[in-house]
């Protein structure tokens, strides 16, 4: 099983068969479809269960969410597997497996009282262990500054989740007495091109800031050639704790995120609206993530305290 892609065409899923390993080979497409609107499904394998039931686990690009599993259910004809429904993706389907209840998901929120980083955190570098730390204030993640940097793809110990579809929501609730002049803390829809939701020190004073980032990569080494930095909206922040959101919706056209922060989590002001979300393979292979980060420009040793991070909590 694999993909093929022809010249001007669209990805789908063929077979070859044999008689032995050596050939010679037949070929068959056995699936076609762009199923829900979004790109066309292709690409994984072929499982059978203790009971004779066959299934295919596949994927499908869906642009800024990345990429999505499918699974659909197999039949045998002619000694050809038939994948989904006369070669397209059944909208719904059972799947007879026995009662299953995850102790994880995926993406999980986190009020940070454990001892441990709970197992959906990914770092987005390898983390500089001794400038984070669940216990220095129960029931907080403190993160400090240990760099000097520039932008946020350099930034050390950025914590992301990835995002979900068709839509996601996500508050995260921060402390920021710790911070000192230079620092920049706050939330992101992250990716190659990112939306920025930070606080800013500069000097005695905080500013509320939407930017944007968009990095370029070497094609080889994949090594940041260029980080283009837009200032969008800037607002002075005059307190010490502050929640900022993320709304994402990865319905088919839209992909696309707003940003808001409050200073009691009651009242919302939204800093950017429809940031388009985008999936580019031939930057970082993954859809959109959450990213939480705190990261030096002027001088290291700041921090805040993340209290929380919620997902799916209602917007406005």
């Amino acid at each position: 099983m694999m993909i093929s892609w022809p010249r001007n065409g669209k990805r789908r899923q063929v077979v070859y068969r044999a008689d032995k390993v050596t050939g010679p080979y037949e070929k068959k497409v056995v699936l076609e479809d762009n199923f829900l609107g979004f790109s066309y499904a292709g690409q994984g394998a072929l499982i059978d269960d203790k009971n004779g039931n066959w299934y295919s686990l596949i994927f499908q690009d869906r642009n800024g969410v990345g990429r999505v599993p499918l699974l659909l259910p197999v039949q045998w004809e002619n000694d050809w597997p038939v994948l989904g429904e006369n070669g397209k993706v059944p909208l719904k389907g059972e799947i007879p497996l026995p009662p299953f209840k995850a102790k994880n998901h995926l993406v999980e929120s986190d009020e940070f009282s454990d001892k441990k980083m709970k197992i959906q955190w990914q770092w987005n570098h390898n983390p500089v262990d001794e400038a984070w730390s669940l216990s220095e204030r129960k029931g907080f993640l403190r993160l400090k500054t240990s760099r000097v940097v520039d932008n946020l793809y350099v930034a050390p110990n950025t914590l992301t989740q990835r995002m979900e579809g068709p839509t996601s929501s996500a508050v995260v609730a921060m402390d920021l007495k710790g911070m000192k002049d230079g620092d920049v803390a706050g939330f992101s829809a992250f990716n190659g091109d990112s939306g920025i939701l930070s606080i800013v020190k500069e000097g005695n004073e905080k500013f509320i800031v939407f930017s944007t980032n968009e990095v370029s990569l070497d094609s080889k080494t994949k090594a940041i050639t260029e980080v283009k930095k837009e200032e969008k909206k800037r607002i002075p922040l005059n307190s010490d704790i502050v929640f900022l959101r993320i709304d994402a919706n990865f319905n088919l056209g839209k992909d696309l995120a707003d940003f808001y922060y409050s200073s009691d989590q009651k009242n919302w002001t939204a800093m950017a609206k429809d940031y388009k979300m985008i999936f580019d393979y031939r930057r970082f292979f993954m859809g959109s993530k959450f990213a939480i980060f705190n990261y030096a420009t002027k001088n290291t040793g700041g921090f805040v305290d993340v209290d929380f991070f919620r997902v799916n909590e209602a917007g406005e």
